[in-house]
C-alpha cells in the first residue's frame, strides 16, 4: 500500500517577507548592512595601504643591495691597487 498523503505544517515563525514588511526590521538590517559595508571598505583600505607600504619596503632593500654591491666592487678594486 502507499504511505497516507500528508498535509503539509506552516510554520509560526514568520517569513522572510513578513519579516521585510515591517519598517523597524528593514531599517535595522539596512543600518547593519551600512554598518558591515562601511567596516568591508575600512579593511580593504587598510590592506591597500599595508601592500603599497610593502611594496616600497622591498624597492628600498632592492635599492640597498644594489648600493652593497656597487661599494663591494670598488672595495675589491681599491683591494686590487694595493696588491
Amino acid at each position: 500500500m502507499t504511505a497516507p498523503l500528508q498535509v503539509p505544517v506552516r510554520s509560526s515563525r514568520p517569513t522572510a517577507h513578513a519579516a521585510a514588511a515591517d519598517p523597524a526590521t528593514a531599517a535595522a538590517k539596512a543600518a547593519a548592512d551600512a554598518g558591515v559595508a562601511s567596516q568591508s571598505a575600512a579593511f580593504d583600505s587598510s590592506q591597500a595601504e599595508s601592500a603599497e607600504l610593502q611594496r616600497e619596503l622591498e624597492a628600498l632593500d632592492e635599492m640597498m643591495m644594489a648600493q652593497l654591491k656597487d661599494e663591494d666592487a670598488i672595495l675589491k678594486k681599491w683591494i686590487a691597487m694595493i696588491d
